[in-house]
């Protein structure tokens, strides 16, 4: 039993894809939040939306 044993990770490809699948669709969530967010409020909601964004990101 080699090091090489140890370190070596093994991912499933279906759980892989599972995974970039969901990144996706949350990346086109964020997108459509954002646009519909700035059609909603104009600069002023958009900046409360971010700094609202930007603490939860902090946490």
């Amino acid at each position: 039993m080699g090091r090489m044993d140890y370190l070596a990770m093994k991912t499933d490809p279906a759980a892989a894809e599972l995974i970039n699948s969901d990144i996706n669709d949350l990346k086109i969530a964020s997108k459509r939040l954002f646009n519909h967010a700035t059609k909603l409020g104009g600069l002023g909601f958009g900046t409360s939306f971010l700094k609202w964004v930007a603490s939860f990101a902090a946490m």
